[in-house]
């Protein structure tokens, strides 16, 4: 009967990243709740961030790192053996990443590396990441600024692979959502340029997803219904 503590543990952690604020001082907040066995959390901070840690169950890892000021970072566990990892630079980054069942893997990293003069190395990425199931994995890196990403998960051995990085000379506001259901689905994203949007649904076992967008204002779209449905897109 796990169907209502996953659920529950969801809400909790959702509802306290909506409800949190971060305040004027030079403090930064971490809340840590675990409730099981054995289970590891590592949080760095500098400068008005917050993390938010919620682990029900065994042996869950998650570490959070953030160097910038004014992160948001909300985790939620539930289950065994779950593991996630984020890491984000830069300034204003917001990630949201929730698993639930057993032996989920998630990487997230948000880094602005160029200064840009009177912007201020203002990053404003935004990841959510939602894990149901066992050994899904996810690895997602935005690295300039104002991507989004969603991605959910819903099965098992389901893998998303998302990478959007932008020129010196764009303006931001890539996207990318991804959504599989089903079992041993794979999802590859790759965005380089600005005003790019990719999107992949794929629902049943077996299917291939694989987006590529190089240069600026692109946008991709991937629906597949059905086992072991392939689907490949490049635009420069």
């Amino acid at each position: 009967m796990k169907r209502l503590p996953d659920f529950l543990g969801v809400i909790l952690v959702v509802a306290l990243i909506l409800t949190t604020q971060i305040g004027a001082s030079a403090q930064a907040i971490g809340t840590v709740t675990q409730l099981g066995v054995n289970n590891d959390v590592y949080i760095y901070q500098e400068l008005r961030s917050e993390v938010i840690i919620m682990q029900l169950g065994n042996e869950n890892s998650a570490k959070v790192e953030q160097e910038g000021s004014d992160h948001i970072a909300g985790v939620g566990q539930v289950g065994d053996e779950n593991t996630i990892q984020i890491v984000q630079g830069g300034q204003k980054n917001l990630v949201l990443a929730i698993q639930t069942g057993d032996e989920n893997d998630a990487t997230i990293s948000q880094i602005q590396l160029v200064n840009r003069g009177s912007l201020l190395n203002i990053s404003n990425h935004d990841a959510f990441s939602y894990q149901s199931g066992s050994l899904n994995k996810l690895s997602l890196e935005q690295i300039e600024d104002e991507n989004i990403t969603s991605n959910y998960q819903i099965g098992d051995n389901n893998q998303v692979l998302v990478f959007q990085v932008q020129e010196l000379a764009a303006t931001g506001s890539n996207a990318v959502f991804v959504v599989q259901a089903g079992s041993a689905n794979w999802a590859e994203v790759q965005q380089f340029g600005a005003h790019q949007l990719a999107r992949s649904l794929q629902s049943g076992d077996g299917n291939m997803s694989s987006i590529s967008q190089m240069g600026t204002d692109n946008t991709a779209s991937v629906s597949q219904s059905g086992n072991s449905n392939h689907a490949i897109i490049n635009q420069g």
